[in-house]
C-alpha cells in the first residue's frame, strides 16, 4: 500500500530489465525466469546448434543452460551483463557437450542405420502385442467392428453388409469401440 492507501501495481515481468529479473530470481521469486526464457530460448538455441551443429541437441542444451542459470541465480553479480553471462554458461555446456562426443565413439552411417531400423522393428512389435493383447481383452463384436475398419479397411457399408447391423449401429458401435480401445490402450500403458 502506498500512502494514500492505493495499492501499488506491480509492473509485469515483461518490463523488467535483464539484471531485475535474476535479483527476483535471486531473491526465490521463480516467475522472472519464464521471462528469460521466453527472452532467450530462440536465440540461445540458435547459438549452441552453431556450436554443436545439432538442432535437436541445442534445445536440450539450451534447457540445461536455463536450469543452471535458475539454480545459481542467487550468485548472479550485477556489474556482469546478464547476456555475457547467460552465453557464456551456454558455451561451457556446448564444450562439455563436444568434449564427450570426441569421448564416445561415433557411429558409421551404415551402423546407425541398422540400429535404427533395429529399434524401429522392436517398436513395432511391441506395438502389435500391445494391439493384440488389447482386442483379445475386448468383447467379440467391439473387436470384429474394430477388425473390420481398421485392420482391413472396410468401409461402413461393407461392414454393415458383412455384420448384418444397420449403419448407424456400425458407426456407433465402431465409436464405442475405439473409445473401450483407448481406455484399455492407455490403462497398459499407465502401468
Amino acid at each position: 500500500m502506498s500512502l494514500l492507501g492505493i495499492r501499488a501495481v506491480k509492473r509485469g515481468y515483461k518490463s523488467y530489465s535483464d539484471t531485475e529479473l535474476m535479483v527476483e530470481l535471486g531473491d526465490g521469486n521463480d516467475r522472472g525466469l519464464e521471462e528469460i526464457v521466453r527472452r532467450y530460448q530462440r536465440p540461445l538455441v540458435g547459438y549452441l546448434a552453431q556450436i554443436i551443429n545439432d538442432s535437436e541437441r541445442a534445445r536440450d542444451l539450451a534447457q540445461e543452460t536455463f536450469i543452471r542459470i535458475f539454480r545459481h541465480a542467487a550468485g548472479y553479480r550485477t556489474t556482469t551483463r546478464f547476456a555475457t553471462w547467460l552465453y557464456h554458461i551456454a558455451r561451457n555446456i556446448a564444450r562439455d557437450e563436444l568434449r564427450a562426443r570426441k569421448r564416445r565413439p561415433e557411429l558409421t552411417s551404415d551402423e546407425a542405420v541398422r540400429s535404427e531400423s533395429t529399434e524401429s522393428e522392436r517398436r513395432h512389435t511391441e506395438l502389435r502385442e500391445t494391439v493384440t493383447t488389447i482386442l483379445a481383452r475386448m468383447s467379440k463384436r467391439d473387436r470384429r467392428l474394430l477388425v473390420l475398419r481398421d485392420l482391413k479397411g472396410l468401409s461402413y457399408e461393407e461392414i454393415s453388409t458383412q455384420t448384418g447391423m444397420a449403419l448407424g449401429t456400425v458407426k456407433s458401435g465402431l465409436s464405442r469401440a475405439r473409445d473401450r480401445f483407448r481406455d484399455h490402450y492407455e490403462s497398459l500403458n499407465a502401468r
